[in-house]
């Protein structure tokens, strides 16, 4: 399969433009570092020219910082540049690198535990309302269309820098200027698998799907972070895990059942 990546110079894109490439397709990207800008519609349209299926990861990350309207430019109307040059070239779906803050996650405690692909969202910062706002776009998109729009959600991401820095003590460290992190986190090779698996499963339509590793990035157990943290917050299917468990406190279950991922990374 031809397939357009956008982003394929960033952490992931190296991940998954080796992964693809492993699996036999045949990669073109589009990357800022090479002087391409997705708010140019027609140099993203000749790109997609001839190819069977865009994987769109590029746009503006939140730990670069940047003007509220900016994050709105280059991620919402970027990935409508992405969503017309689909169309024109007859693709067959589009991978869309969403993340779990499109649900308000740092922003407020949770509705329930564990987190899912139904927990309301509305998120209000700049860069989850710009992803949050490009995933409804997916959605009008899919409806007008019937071209696939897949939207994965992974949360902290952690590559092999983020294993250094982050991954080095028996626990997450602090979020900064928000809530609690819910102790959440995805390997950066388990994305990459996921973002590939989206490329060859079956035509889900439109979905949106949350990548979260299986367990809590902490050695102590769920319900006992949650009681000390997140005291007021209910369970979901009958009250919390058992006393020594560190599940995760999100449920990505969707995308293992959608992409048939399994996540193979875990704190300890």
């Amino acid at each position: 399969m031809r397939v357009l990546v956008t982003g394929d110079q960033g952490r992931l894109g190296v991940a998954l433009r080796a992964r693809l490439e492993a699996d036999g397709h045949e990669v073109r990207g589009f990357d800022a570092a090479a002087g391409d800008d997705v708010l140019d519609a027609d140099a993203v349209r000749a790109a997609a020219r001839g190819c069977e299926a865009i994987v769109h990861l590029a746009g503006l990350a939140e730990d670069r910082g940047g003007a509220p309207e900016r994050f709105m430019a280059v991620n919402v109307s970027g990935t409508y540049h992405v969503l017309l040059a689909a169309q024109e070239a007859g693709v067959g779906r589009v991978v869309h690198a969403s993340t779990g803050k499109a649900l308000g996650m740092l922003e407020r405690d949770p509705a329930y535990l564990p987190m899912d692909d139904a927990h309301p969202g509305l998120p209000s910062r700049p860069y989850g309302l710009s992803k949050w706002l490009s995933e409804e776009l997916c959605e009008a998109f899919t409806n007008e269309t019937g071209i696939a729009t897949l939207c994965l959600r992974p949360v902290l991401v952690l590559d092999d820098e983020g294993w250094a820095t982050l991954g080095a003590g028996d626990e997450l460290p602090e979020a900064r200027g928000g809530r609690w992190h819910l102790g959440v986190f995805v390997d950066n090779d388990d994305v990459a698998d996921a973002f590939a698996l989206a490329l060859t499963c079956p035509d889900p339509g439109h979905v949106r799907l949350l990548l979260c590793a299986d367990e809590i990035a902490s050695a102590r157990p769920t319900a006992e972070l949650v009681a000390e943290r997140l005291p007021g917050v209910r369970w979901r299917d009958g009250g919390p895990p058992a006393p020594d468990s560190r599940m995760a406190l999100v449920d990505a279950s969707a995308a293992r059942r959608v992409l048939g991922w399994t996540p193979k990374r875990g704190w300890r």
